[in-house]
């Protein structure tokens, strides 16, 4: 038996994040980033929630997910808003997905969560150690003098310097 999106205002809903797989309860009216942040879902966003971003992207799966026990309608989210239809008319949403900034949680719904709008934590798996590091550079400093240049000896500034160098480094 599953039980449909449930639409009745003051109620919560279930939403699922895949395929990280967690699961929680959320306010009707929620955003789909705000429930994410809740759960702990790695779910990119880096404009402040002004949807010029896209890297909250989010793909609703509908129907029945027996999995879950539960029933996805397209009533589940809140209608595409014109923050969406703008960026999807300037920079183009892939069909099916939506921005997390703006979708709002209606009902029960499950989320895919694409690799590109994850947000991969940095995890440093060695331990830090102190280590003694021998400098051998192929470049060093050397100080020269080169003569100023002569009106009588019409030599450039890299005949002058090789000059030098010869003389002194052999």
């Amino acid at each position: 038996m599953t039980e449909s999106s449930s639409e009745k205002p003051g109620d919560d809903a279930l939403v699922i994040f895949t395929p990280s797989g967690k699961r929680g309860r959320v306010k009707h009216g929620t955003k789909v980033l705000d429930a994410a942040r809740q759960l702990g879902v790695d779910l990119d966003s880096v404009c402040g929630r002004r949807g010029v971003c896209s890297r909250c992207q989010v793909a609703p799966s509908f129907g029945t997910h027996a999995k879950h026990g539960i029933t996805v309608t397209e009533a589940a989210l809140s209608p595409v808003n014109a923050v969406e239809e703008r960026y999807d008319r300037v920079r183009g949403l892939k069909p099916g997905r939506r921005l997390g900034c703006q979708a709002e949680i209606l009902g029960d719904v499950v989320l895919d969560v694409p690799p590109e709008s994850q947000v991969h934590k940095q995890v440093v798996r060695k331990r830090a150690e102190a280590r003694d590091i021998v400098l051998d550079p192929a470049v060093r400093l050397h100080y020269v003098e080169v003569p100023e240049p002569d009106m009588h000896r019409p030599e450039g500034d890299l005949e002058r310097l090789l000059a030098v160098l010869r003389a002194e480094m052999g």
